[in-house]
């Protein structure tokens, strides 16, 4: 491992995860453990060698709103995720230390939307999230930037019990192979005629198996992902559940946890990880489900921005077989094509030419077909007058720009289930 204050280039080489986190323990370490390794960047961050924050370069803003999300019983205005993007909007979380996203916490609790106890909750809940991808790495570069601390700890914790805590989770994410593979994997109801189906049961799962991963599906749910996937394993199991690999750029994660080429070695590496575990606690004291699509429900997306890149950004945002969405740039063509369309969710920008969001969103309630499809006002505007005009105008809900993969997902699955 390279040691400085400084970054320095170093050849990929073989890693062992826990023996670089005991070295770092031992030597009562202050600092950032960077690791590369298949174009991830892994930054673990240690006070008097014990880890206090863990965050890793695939959408870090998306990862932060996610958790906070979850917390219980924090309900924050979408106002306050609009401004902690805000604090995010640098794409090198690397600019700060410890890093931008740390830095957003401290602006959470200086502002009263959190405790410093909510905070050191969350931020266990985001270190644990990306140990546990951490520890399967088997191959990269690594290097330790030392750093004195001079910033609030909100919570620390030795390293053994911390990564003990992840490789228990790994094993019982390794317990659902080979049905489950990852996290980030999609389920999507493929056999709606299966006789284990219930009328019931196909409602339920038709409403939620709408292009999202188990971890998008926990948030939605408001369940852990573990729970969550043990409860449609046995659906999995019969074919009734099948599941689509990652969306990009989380297919690079799913490789670390296993694919249908890797199990064996999936396994191994649990294994070791367990093995290394107790040696250092001691020295210190199948096939995939056929992925033929029986039915699957594709729900229509209006989006009408003058902006062709709002338009390209939310169009790969809910990218999927689940999704089509129809993008509308002229506003003044917007409501026959709407009525064409027949979408089942709209979503409008405010300020366009021609005809604002504001009107053609009243245009479209006064007709028969839109009176209870949802109408969701997007717009960079966050004030109370904005949102009292939208909700005069008929909105069912209002979001913020610039938003992120989770918000826009959140606000899409929640109005489309209340929908059906």
């Amino acid at each position: 491992m390279n040691q400085g204050s400084s970054s320095v280039a170093e050849t990929e080489r073989t890693l062992n995860p826990i023996k670089l986190l005991e070295q770092l323990a031992t030597s009562q370490a202050k600092g950032c453990l960077r690791i590369v390794a298949n174009e991830i960047t892994w930054l673990l961050y240690f006070h008097e060698g014990k880890l206090f924050y863990a965050n890793h370069s695939l959408e870090p803003v998306e990862r932060l709103e996610q958790h906070l999300r979850r917390l219980s019983p924090v309900v924050l205005a979408n106002q306050v995720y609009t401004e902690l993007r805000e604090q995010l909007k640098e794409a090198n979380l690397e600019a700060t230390y410890p890093s931008l996203d740390y830095q957003a916490i401290r602006w959470l609790i200086a502002q009263g939307h959190i405790t410093e106890q909510t905070a050191g909750t969350l931020v266990k809940s985001v270190t644990k999230e990306v140990l546990q991808s951490y520890l399967l790495i088997t191959s990269g570069t690594s290097e330790l930037v030392s750093r004195d601390t001079a910033f609030p700890i909100w919570w620390s914790g030795n390293f053994l019990f911390v990564t003990k805590e992840c490789q228990t989770e790994l094993q019982a994410w390794q317990a659902l192979q080979p049905a489950i593979l990852s996290p980030y994997q999609r389920p999507y109801l493929m056999n709606v005629e299966h006789p284990l189906l219930t009328p019931d049961v196909k409602t339920k799962l038709s409403k939620i198996l709408i292009g999202f991963s188990f971890r998008q599906l926990s948030l939605l749910l408001k369940q852990e992902e573990l729970t969550v996937a043990n409860n449609l394993h046995r659906l999995i199991n019969n074919r009734i559940v099948g599941l689509r690999p990652p969306q990009p750029p989380f297919d690079r994660l799913h490789k670390l946890y296993g694919s249908g080429v890797d199990n064996d070695r999936f396994s191994e590496k649990t294994q070791t990880i367990t093995e290394t575990l107790n040696a250092v606690s001691d020295k210190a004291g199948g096939s995939q489900p056929s992925e033929d699509l029986t039915d699957v429900t594709t729900y229509k997306i209006a989006c009408v921005d003058d902006s062709p890149t709002i338009l390209r950004e939310i169009n790969r945002f809910l990218d999927g077989d689940s999704f089509k969405v129809f993008p509308i740039v002229d506003s003044g063509t917007a409501l026959m094509k709407i009525i064409r369309i027949n979408p089942d969710i709209i979503l409008l920008d405010v300020g366009m030419p021609t005809i604002d969001g504001y009107k053609l969103c009243s245009m479209l309630r006064k007709h028969p077909a839109f009176k209870k499809t949802p109408i969701v006002m997007v717009t960079g505007n966050t004030g109370i007058i904005d949102r009292a005009k939208a909700k005069m105008a008929g909105s069912t809900d209002y979001m913020t720009k610039p938003f992120t993969q989770a918000g826009l997902i959140e606000m899409v699955s929640r109005h489309l289930m209340e929908d059906r």
